[in-house]
């Protein structure tokens, strides 16, 4: 018996603590859908036989006018009574009221007046009972919960809808119309107590917070909230479009069932009969398919399955225009719209507030519903009848209108994901893109104005990004800033701005600022007007400083154009300015030196190499930066050992990087050799994806894929980020979906045998199996240590793996989910779940989810929250594990704890551990191993 209920467990992937809930909501929406099924038939039959079907068009139009002075009393109820009170209330009206009913069939006084009576109020029970249960549904569930709960929860209505339909067929004609009624007024009294249950046992027992945030409602009018949302608007359209579809359907099959069978028991039989046949479909479409839909497929596909089907039926209809095929269109929207399509549907609401939901759910369900039915009626009471229309019109009509359904699918697909977005950056404070760019806009001009240096130079950096021409003026007044850095960055940020050539920039040639007047050249050489004409104006100028500044541009500027060079004789200049640096009455300042070493390296001549090599070891940062940078340009071999060393200096690091990119595609199998090498000085290492990064090659891009893949997990993270950051700014350089599986893959796989240490670690640090033995305060530390690098791993590997979706989807939509993930609130957390499920292909979905649901808060959460697709590894396979990914960290960590333990194992992984690449790993290996052996001699 117990396997028997995990298999079921399993199968419809109900958890723990969750069996009671969900068998309560079935049960609920079971007795509503039953006590409906055994109404609609029985009023629908007494209708047919009291009016006929041609006056259906009629009842049509008096449930939508009923509907929306209904949900006017409904809203107003809302906005003073609490939600449990109206749905308590709801149930206990409608009881009383087919009681009623019952007794006036019963005693033979139905009129035309109780037939319409009777027909309205079955109608509004339809609506009004089912969506409110489904508006329970979501106070009672998450959004995950929901995904995986409400296939299994809908199909008690369906089976609701089967027993009920196949009561009314049976015990029709023995008990009559009358006690039918009365039954189901009974079995609705009944669900106000499964009702009270569920309130009492899932929504009472959240915190006052929580069951305040789910069961509120907006005071705001239905129709304002519906107005400003998209996703409401389209959610009310798909309902709206479907229920006209359903009622055009409806009228064709009741016209002919009508015409075909006179006898209203026989009708009632008739309609039980295949309204339950429909819902034996619709029931096994519940329980074995919808659920791996929803699951497994976008929401679009679980949508739009139903107006599909129809538009195909429809033009068969066309073509073969045979009874048995409108009753296939029937069944099809009978069995896939409650079975499904609703589940898809319900799902489409959870993302939006709940007080707006509860505010507006009923509103769409009932209004929109009604006024689609009533519309439904005007077209067949002034289009069909009026003009004495066909019934292959009606199909045409029907398949007009799914076309629109389809589109309208679509456009609520994008809204829903949509509404996960706002969600998530509104919980997380983000913003709107739209409203942060212009507020960032404006912010930027007070900071212009008023802001220090800092901020200033901030705000220009970040003019790439959000540059726009109402800033331009802005930007231009600073050219007049006191502060020459922010002159300085203006001038280079100026081609983002305009195109017009700014004449006041000329004159910062005359300010003795070595930052300004070499940002000053730059922008000149880029000017198509200025760029030759210069350096007639500058080279020979008396101003040493203005004069050096124009030899380096001049040098930069001829680098692949000797004839420019020899125009104005380059090499000559060159010479005259470095004997005047030999002579002992030299007058060149620092910055004048600075520049002409610089302007060494573009030249490319062997002998200039020594002057260059001199100033590397030279004690001033100022020119030892400039040699440097010269050594780079050149792009010999000899100066790079230089270069890699000065990497671990701070005061020259930067200039380094610059210096060894300057070597170009050349250089890259290098760099990415000495990455691999275990044992490279870890300053220097850390350094060389920015150095490849700054290469800006479609080589430096595979390159950096690579990288991210292999070595220590900080510095894969580091290169995952300058992937990312390439991919925001735009620069076009391409990832096929083929091998971004394969490097989520690689990374899926890692983040597992994480996940799997992690939880098994800590559950071995509260194990208490082992009660009479005495763990000691250094093995608790080390344990503790491990768990914490393991928790730092896993962050690292969530964010490489985030930052690789990035370059192939759009990297604010990544990121929006990232912080969604990374919330503390489990609101955010499932919202960014349900929008990577909409985001993601579904291979990647496949990959990624399940993975990112177990581990999911992973650091905070309680040990019984894990779920059960992770795998758990004794201690000893845990730091094996460990000890062959190739992180140093986790490495050294777990040598650690190997050092304190007792078992026999720990010996054997450290001497293991000891061969290892890493002469790091290996020293403390060895290290481990000689405490542990002069430990056991002293014992």
């Amino acid at each position: 018996m117990k396997s028997l209920l995990q298999q079921i467990h399993k199968f419809f992937d109900i958890r723990d603590g969750e069996e009671s809930i969900s068998l309560m909501m079935q049960l609920y929406i079971f007795l509503i859908i039953c006590a409906l099924l055994i109404v609609k038939p029985t009023v629908s039959a007494l209708f047919l036989s009291q009016l006929g079907a041609e006056n259906l068009s009629v009842a049509f139009i008096i449930i939508a006018i009923t509907a929306v002075v209904v949900s006017f009393i409904y809203n107003k109820s809302l906005e003073k009574f609490a939600l449990r009170y109206i749905i308590r209330t709801t149930l206990i009206l409608f009881s009383v009221g087919f009681i009623a009913m019952g007794c006036i069939v019963a005693l033979g006084w139905v009129t035309p007046f109780f037939s319409y009576l009777f027909y309205t109020m079955v109608g509004m029970f339809a609506l009004l009972a089912t969506s409110q249960f489904w508006v329970l549904a979501n106070v009672v569930f998450n959004v995950r919960e929901a995904k995986r709960l409400f296939g299994f929860i809908g199909a008690g209505g369906i089976a609701g809808g089967i027993i009920g339909g196949y009561l009314t067929s049976i015990l029709a004609e023995y008990v009559g119309n009358g006690i039918l009624m009365i039954l189901a007024g009974l079995l609705i009294a009944a669900c106000t107590l499964v009702f009270k249950r569920i309130w009492k046992t899932r929504v009472q027992s959240l915190s006052k917070f929580k069951r305040k945030e789910r069961a509120t409602v907006s005071t705001e009018s239905s129709i304002k909230l519906i107005y400003k949302s998209k996703h409401l608007t389209y959610l009310a359209a798909v309902i709206g479009l479907g229920v006209l579809v359903a009622k055009l359907v409806d009228y064709q099959f009741s016209y002919i069932a009508a015409a075909k069978i006179p006898d209203p028991q026989e009708l009632a039989s008739f309609f039980g009969f295949w309204f339950s046949t429909f819902n034996i479909v619709s029931l096994l479409i519940q329980l074995f398919v919808t659920n791996k839909i929803l699951e497994n497929t976008d929401i679009s596909v679980s949508l739009i399955a139903l107006p599909i089907g129809i538009v195909l039926l429809c033009l068969a209809l066309l073509v073969f225009p045979e009874l048995w095929i409108v009753i296939i269109i029937k069944g099809l929207d009978g069995s896939l719209k409650q079975s499904l399509h609703k589940s898809a549907v319900e799902l489409l609401a959870l993302p939006i507030p709940s007080s707006i939901k509860n505010k507006t759910k009923t509103f769409i369900d009932v209004v929109v519903d009604s006024l689609a039915t009533g519309i439904a009626g005007f077209l067949l009471i002034f289009v069909i009848k009026g003009l004495e229309l066909s019934a292959t019109y009606i199909t045409l009509i029907t398949i007009l209108i799914v076309l629109v359904w389809i589109i309208v699918v679509f456009k609520v697909r994008d809204a829903y994901l949509g509404t996960f977005k706002e969600s998530i950056m509104m919980r997380e404070n983000m913003g709107s893109t739209k409203k942060s760019i212009g507020r960032i806009r404006q912010n930027m001009r007070v900071i212009f104005e008023s802001g220090s240096e800092k901020d200033i130079l901030e705000i220009i950096k970040r003019l790439p990004e959000i540059t726009h021409p109402s800033l331009k003026n802005d930007i231009l007044k600073l050219l007049n800033h006191e502060s020459h850095k922010v002159k300085a960055a203006v001038v280079d940020s100026l081609r983002y701005i305009t195109k017009e050539p700014q004449t006041k920039v000329q004159d910062f040639i005359y300010i003795e600022d070595d930052t300004l007047i070499m940002a000053t050249m730059r922008y000149l050489m880029s000017q198509d007007k200025i760029s030759y004409q210069f350096f007639e104006q500058y080279l020979d100028y008396e101003n040493e400083f203005i004069a050096t500044a124009a030899l380096l541009a001049l040098a930069r500027e001829s680098e692949d154009n000797p004839t420019l060079a020899a125009k104005y004789n380059l090499h000559l200049r060159i010479k005259m300015f470095i004997d005047e640096l030999e002579s002992e009455d030299s007058d060149l300042k620092i910055s004048e030196i600075a520049r002409l070493i610089e302007t060494l390296g573009y030249v490319k001549r062997t002998k200039y190499h020594d002057i260059i090599q001199t100033y590397l070891k030279h004690p001033n940062p100022i020119l030892k930066n400039a040699a440097i940078l010269a050594a780079g340009e050149t792009a010999r071999e000899k100066f790079l050992p230089v270069l890699y060393s000065e990497l671990e200096n701070i005061a020259y690091r930067e200039s380094s990087i610059k210096a060894i990119s300057s070597f170009g595609n050349a250089i890259i199998p290098t760099l990415y050799k000495k990455y691999l090498n275990a044992n490279l000085n870890s300053q220097q290492k850390s350094q060389i994806p920015t150095i490849i990064s700054n290469i800006h090659t479609e080589k430096a891009y595979r390159a950096l894929f690579k990288m991210s893949q292999r070595g220590d997990f900080k510095l894969r993270t580091k290169v995952a980020d300058l992937l990312y950051t390439w991919r925001k700014e735009g620069i076009d350089y391409s990832i096929n979906q083929r091998t971004l599986r394969l490097m989520i893959a690689n990374e899926s796989k890692l983040y597992r045998q994480l996940l799997g240490c992690y939880f098994s670690i800590r559950i071995i640090e509260r194990s208490k199996l082992q009660p009479l033995k005495v763990i000691s305060l250094p093995e608790k530390t080390e344990r503790s240590h491990l768990i914490q690098q393991l928790k730092t791993s896993l962050e690292l590997n969530l964010k490489r793996v985030f930052n690789l979706l990035a370059l192939y989807y759009n990297p604010e939509d990544v990121f929006v989910a990232y912080r969604g993930l990374k919330s503390d609130t489990k609101e955010s957390q499932l919202h960014a779940m349900e929008y990577l499920d909409g985001l993601l292909s579904r291979n990647l979905k496949t990959l990624l989810l399940p993975i990112l649901e177990s581990g999911m808060s992973s650091p905070n959460q309680e040990m019984s929250d894990y779920h059960k697709h992770v795998s758990l590894f004794n201690q000893e396979d845990c730091l094996k594990t460990i000890m062959y990914l190739e992180d140093e960290s986790l490495q050294i960590k777990a040598i650690a704890l190997l050092k304190i333990l007792e078992d026999d194992y720990s010996y054997k992984l450290l001497i293991d551990a000891s061969d290892l690449a890493s002469n790091k790993v290996t020293d403390a290996a060895l290290e481990a191993l000689k405490f542990k052996n002069g430990k056991q001699r002293s014992a």
